[in-house]
């Protein structure tokens, strides 16, 4: 299905509806613009969203970015696709409104840990010479003894696209550059990372871990560092990637809205 008809969609309601026009704004204009844009959302019914402390069931998603550097036309491309989709992310999935929620919220701080929010030249660089960093790779495998990874695509640096979001939106690891591919990838990826450490947390009894804490170690098996979560040597406290996502999370604020009553 193609993801520019929700695309389209989402920029038509929610965004109109709400009172909201991200445009090129400055730093000083965007912090002087957010308590107006709080305002809008409380008159549109939207109220903060929480992990662990909101309930709604079936609620739409608002991301609302709190800075001038992430108020760009592909980062708000990507926070568009992550709300427009949830329902039907959740309809191939099974995770609730508030799990979902959560990773929302945490791909943001993968976007900017990972490419800094599609700016990076590293991100550049990677995505446009592909072929050169897989020969790379190659070479490195074979002077090193060391095994040979797939290259890692796209601005959240997906190695590969989870099943049911390549089927589903025609996702590639060579399309990964467009926004919108790259959030429902992302999530995709999340929820089956989600659900892998709840197992793990069960049959490796890492007792530890709990919802309270998924912020800390859920990253681990995002950057394929799951046996430090089975020897014990994880330490999100002072692991730079874990400090990176979170403090580009608090970038975004997220809100959610009962959805409407059917009309009969």
């Amino acid at each position: 299905m193609a993801l520019n008809r929700f695309w389209t969609f989402f920029l038509g309601t929610l965004f109109v509806s709400a009172g909201l026009f991200f445009t090129s704004l400055s730093g000083a204009q965007v912090l002087a613009s957010v308590p107006q844009e709080r305002q809008a959302l409380a008159q549109q019914g939207y109220t903060p969203w929480q992990w662990q402390l909101s309930s709604c069931q079936n609620c739409e998603l608002f991301i609302l970015p709190l800075r001038a550097e992430v108020r760009t036309e592909k980062v708000m491309a990507f926070v568009q696709a992550l709300a427009a989709h949830k329902t039907e992310i959740r309809n191939l999935y099974t995770v609730s409104s508030a799990e979902y929620n959560f990773l929302a919220h945490m791909s943001m701080g993968i976007l900017g840990r990972e490419s800094l929010f599609f700016e990076s030249k590293r991100y550049y660089l990677k995505e446009t010479f592909p072929d050169l960093i897989r020969a790379a790779k190659v070479i490195r495998s074979y002077f090193y003894d060391v095994p040979l990874s797939d290259n890692s695509r796209g601005p959240t640096q997906i190695k590969k696209v989870p099943e049911r979001i390549a089927r589903h939106y025609q996702v590639t690891p060579e399309n990964l550059y467009i926004p919108q591919n790259a959030a429902v990838a992302t999530m995709g990826f999340l929820i089956e990372s989600l659900q892998e450490l709840k197992n793990r947390i069960v049959s490796n009894r890492l007792d530890f871990i709990t919802p309270g804490n998924y912020i800390d170690y859920l990253p681990y098996l995002y950057f394929g560092s799951t046996r430090a979560l089975l020897n014990g040597t994880a330490t999100p406290e002072s692991n730079i990637y874990v400090k990176n996502m979170k403090n580009y999370m608090s970038w975004f604020e997220l809100y959610e809205r009962a959805p409407a009553p059917l009309l009969h």
